[in-house]
């Protein structure tokens, strides 16, 4: 039996429906036009603030692939995004080898492949949200240069796929309001995709080796919490130090330092999915966690539940999502607890979608994030109102 193509790299081939061709030259693109507003200016919310915005929402994308051959395809795709000064960046640049009908073979730019929403992340049209939750949906990167291998598979009523993928990335990391030139190596990992009749699923496995390159660190808040670590476990314990940003207690355990690093250290990341859609009512569950080597990163877990009933052209939909991070045992634990680095918050979204017109939608929402902690301080709540235009072309 021929298995079905499932899990195209991007469900623009889905979405647009008229795309333009010439000798097996496809163009496809989508736009993203988003304003935003709190109510407050103490929260932290999809990096909007109380004034009010059109750039973080705002997205624009262009896609070209290239049937080469029977076996061979090429695509690219360039991304500009409000929330980077829409700077653009290649997401996408791959060449794909089909060994056969349920076999590819890429290499190049790939998206990584951890999240639900990960093959179309920056297309808004194809999901109801103007933006996935961040609480979830929280890489600090998307792309990774390197190789995949997918095999499609079909069994009964039963269809899916298996993707392993191994590659690198080197770019920009932002943690605690710094950004760092990153290195991250190694990136390995597996994600397992299923449905059957109107239920869906996902499992992820990813892991990389943490690298930041030499001279990023000065002065960041990554290195003042290394230092201050290491002078933490070397104070004696239940001894007081002062310093210009407050006043901390030693642990007077040399050892408990030694994980508050970051180079070289692995982190792994899970994520696991189930969706239910029927055409009229649809849900979506997601779960994360991040586990990492160095103390400096928090473990942590974060979830949504999603669901959206269709009326005609019109969509509404309720999400709830959450955050949170763990603390190691012993000095470790009391040194991260001094340290401004656990979060925790949750967010209740409620939006409509109206489809007024073909491959266009029109957004409302209003967003409730409570703050409980967040960067180690006592955070705060606010309310976003946002709207947003997604289209594809």
């Amino acid at each position: 039996m021929q298995t079905k193509k499932l899990l195209v790299p991007s469900l623009l081939a889905i979405a647009i429906a008229s795309p333009a061709m010439a000798d097996d030259l496809r163009i496809n693109g989508f736009l993203s036009v988003g304003a935003s507003m709190m109510d407050s200016d103490k929260a932290h919310i999809a990096g909007a603030d109380n004034q009010g915005g059109f750039k973080q929402d705002t997205i624009i994308g262009l896609q070209v692939s290239k049937q080469v051959n029977d076996s061979t395809s090429v695509t690219g795709q360039l991304v500009s995004r409000g929330s980077d000064d829409y700077s653009t960046e290649a997401a996408w640049a791959f060449v794909t080898y089909a060994a056969n009908d349920d076999l590819d073979l890429r290499m190049g730019r790939l998206r990584l492949p951890a999240f639900y929403y990960s093959d179309f992340l920056e297309v808004g049209y194809t999901y109801n949200p103007i933006r996935p939750a961040e609480e979830v949906y929280r890489l600090p990167f998307s792309s990774m240069d390197g190789v995949d291998l997918t095999q499609r598979f079909s069994s009964g009523n039963i269809d899916g796929a298996v993707q392993v993928y191994y590659g690198r990335y080197q770019g920009d990391f932002e943690n605690s309001g710094s950004t760092y030139k990153a290195d991250f190596r190694n990136l390995t990992g597996i994600s397992v995709t299923s449905s059957i009749g109107n239920f869906g699923g996902r499992l992820s496995y990813n892991q990389a080796e943490l690298n930041l390159q030499d001279g990023t660190l000065d002065g960041t808040a990554l290195e003042q919490g290394i230092l201050l670590a290491g002078v933490l476990a070397n104070t004696p314990s239940g001894s007081s130090i002062t310093t210009p940003e407050g006043t901390y207690t030693g642990v007077g355990d040399a050892s408990a330092a030694k994980d508050f690093n970051i180079k070289g250290h692995t982190s792994q990341f899970i994520a696991a999915a189930l969706t239910y859609d029927n055409g009229d009512y649809s849900a979506l569950a997601e779960w994360t966690a991040f586990n990492h080597e160095t103390n400096l990163l928090m473990d942590d877990e974060a979830w949504l539940v999603s669901v959206a009933k269709r009326m005609g052209e019109f969509t509404p939909h309720l999400t709830y999502s959450a955050t949170k991070n763990f603390y190691e045992s012993g000095n470790e634990g009391k040194i991260q607890k001094q340290l401004p680095l656990a979060t925790e918050e949750e967010s209740i979204t409620l939006g409509l979608r109206y489809d007024y017109d073909s491959s266009t939608a029109l957004k409302f929402e209003i967003q409730h994030n409570d703050e409980k902690t967040f960067d180690g301080a006592d955070g705060d709540s606010a309310m976003l109102y946002s709207v947003a235009v997604d289209l594809v072309f």
